[in-house]
């Protein structure tokens, strides 16, 4: 009967460097042992959190853009973010948080960094800007 070597404690770290000779049965124990750092952990006490994910594809229904889509295809007539937190606050969330700069580089704030966004559509004559809406509104509703 062989000896089993027995595998040295492993402490617990929001890191853990997968290195290129590990097995996968290293890795999976590796990956057992990472726990949130403090600000992830006092995150995840809110765990009722709203998430909104809105872009072009809302209005192409395609899963995936490329980014090469013409802005205007965001063809947003009105914009309510009160009604947002007040939906959200009613049913008990606290938080909220928005994609405002999507995979495909559309983005929902006035930059001037990119025309690819939300500065080159219709919506209020290329000047809305949805995460200052949306900040506002959840500062007024608390």
């Amino acid at each position: 009967m062989q000896a089993s070597a027995q595998q040295q404690p492993m402490p617990v770290a929001s890191t853990i460097a997968v290195n290129p000779g590990d097995s996968p049965d290293e890795i999976i124990r590796k990956a057992a042992h990472v726990v949130p750092t403090a600000n992830q952990y006092a995150a995840l006490r809110n765990e009722f959190i709203a998430f909104i994910h809105f872009g072009p594809n809302t209005f192409t229904r395609m899963e995936w853009g490329t980014g090469k889509e013409d802005p205007t295809i965001f063809d947003l007539k009105t914009l309510n973010t009160d009604q947002w937190c007040a939906a959200m606050k009613s049913a008990g969330m606290k938080m909220v948080i928005i994609t405002v700069k999507h995979h495909d580089g559309f983005v929902l704030w006035q930059s001037r960094y990119t025309k690819h966004g939300i500065m080159s559509t219709g919506f209020r004559n290329g000047k809305g800007d949805i995460l200052r809406d949306l900040s506002a509104s959840c500062k007024s509703t608390g």
